[in-house]
């Protein structure tokens, strides 16, 4: 009798786990409806970006400029010379973009905050870091 009653019990948990966790929602019938000829379809809420390693830059990851996130850098693949540049900083601490060679461009940005550097007039390859997070390393490169 006991074992029974262990498996009558084991049996109305699994029905009431299945229930929970099951998604029966009649309304995914309306996610193409037709609003005047037009097919409306679900649209994703958020994205997530591919994580990196921390401190990496990513040449051509930002055609509009550089992005800081995650304590990385995403450059875009080049920028003409005296251009001038927006950074995001994405994260939710202080950045710096600040060019290894001495007076090229140092820029503090804000958590969440999106500033302007301007890039060099010469064209080349131009490293920067931020002071704060030495491991933080990115590459412009000027055409």
């Amino acid at each position: 009798m006991k074992r029974i009653l262990a498996v009558l019990a084991a049996l109305i948990l699994a029905v009431f786990a299945l229930t929970a966790c099951s998604d029966n929602n009649d309304s995914s019938d309306n996610d193409s409806a037709d609003h005047d000829g037009m097919a409306m379809t679900s649209m994703p809420t958020s994205m997530s970006m591919p994580s990196m390693p921390l401190g990496m830059s990513t040449p051509g990851a930002s055609s509009m400029g550089i992005v800081i996130s995650g304590f990385g850098y995403s450059t875009p693949e080049s920028v003409m010379p005296g251009q001038v540049l927006t950074t995001q900083n994405n994260d939710t601490v202080e950045h710096s973009v600040t060019s290894d060679t001495a007076g090229l461009f140092n820029e503090d940005i804000e958590a969440g905050e999106t500033e302007t550097i301007t890039v060099p007039n010469e064209p080349g390859t131009y490293t920067f870091h931020c002071t704060y997070h030495p491991s933080m390393r990115g590459t412009l490169t000027v055409k």
